[in-house]
């Protein structure tokens, strides 16, 4: 079962006093993302993150996006670089206005690129939480099968 919204309060999942991410069970990595993400805040997201998908066989992303402004180069660079080590089979971006669809679509674009599995790891947009956790969880039931 999915941690409950309430639960990402946790002051441990807050990251640079900007980000929160955190694992919630089964399988998902949660992001809320808000303004500019710098070079560094860049790479302790992920270094949490990968903590995160250690010994994991499947993963997703659940990003909140609303109010993401843009992701340093070094930081998407880093991104790309790091995350195709994880066995994503989707990210999930939720709430996102235009300019952050088109930073989580670079973005998520260059990690497929590094991936020999990128087929395996779409984007897809949704205005709720609701409709990206139901496109999670029919992706998981494929991947069960």
């Amino acid at each position: 079962m999915a941690v409950s919204v309430n639960d990402r309060s946790n002051p441990e999942y807050l990251v640079n006093g900007k980000y929160i991410t955190c694992f919630e069970e089964p399988d998902i990595i949660y992001m809320n993302f808000s303004g500019v993400v710098s070079t560094d805040d860049a790479l302790e997201l992920l270094r949490r993150q990968m903590a995160m998908g250690e010994g994991k066989e499947i993963l997703f992303f659940l990003i909140d996006a609303e109010d993401l402004e843009t992701i340093s180069p070094e930081g998407r660079r880093a991104v790309a670089e790091t995350l195709k080590e994880l066995p994503l089979r989707g990210m999930a971006v939720v709430q996102a206005p235009l300019k952050a669809r088109v930073v989580t679509k670079l973005v998520i674009t260059a990690i497929n690129l590094f991936r020999r599995d990128a087929n395996l790891n779409p984007i897809a947009f949704f205005d709720n939480e609701a409709e990206a956790q139901k496109w999670i969880a029919e992706r998981r039931e494929k991947f069960a099968r």
